[in-house]
């Protein structure tokens, strides 16, 4: 079930290597890498160093009345990685080649992320 929706994230983005599903405590739920993702591009090990991330990045803005973070975006020299919170628990995360869509990741993660959380239920 949740393989499925990844597929359809990641195929429906220009660019994008991998999604995944992941809970804060750096326990992966399901990933869906593309075929032709480059070599050594580990989902799962990009999801565990960034759930510690995106956890501080949370802590950070609670602690700063700004509310609950939505998402965050890694852009780094050979890939980016979008991470869209899908609830206290879990979040989605969605790496990208250097020439791929981030606006379009952003959009597919954002709608996207209901559905995991009704399956999540």
């Amino acid at each position: 079930m949740f393989k499925e929706t990844l597929r359809q994230i990641v195929e429906s983005t220009d660019g994008a290597i991998a999604g995944l599903l992941m809970g804060f405590d750096g326990i992966a739920v399901e990933s869906y890498t593309r075929d032709e993702a480059a070599a050594g591009k580990d989902i799962g090990e990009i999801g565990m160093e960034f759930s510690v991330i995106v956890g501080s990045i949370k802590r950070a803005a609670e602690t700063l009345e700004a509310g609950h973070a939505k998402e965050v975006a890694i852009q780094a020299e050979n890939m980016t990685t979008l991470i869209r919170v899908v609830n206290d628990d879990y979040f989605l995360a969605l790496t990208l080649r250097p020439d791929g869509n981030p606006g379009k990741g952003r959009f597919i993660l954002r709608t996207h992320a209901p559905k995991l959380l009704a399956d999540l239920a």
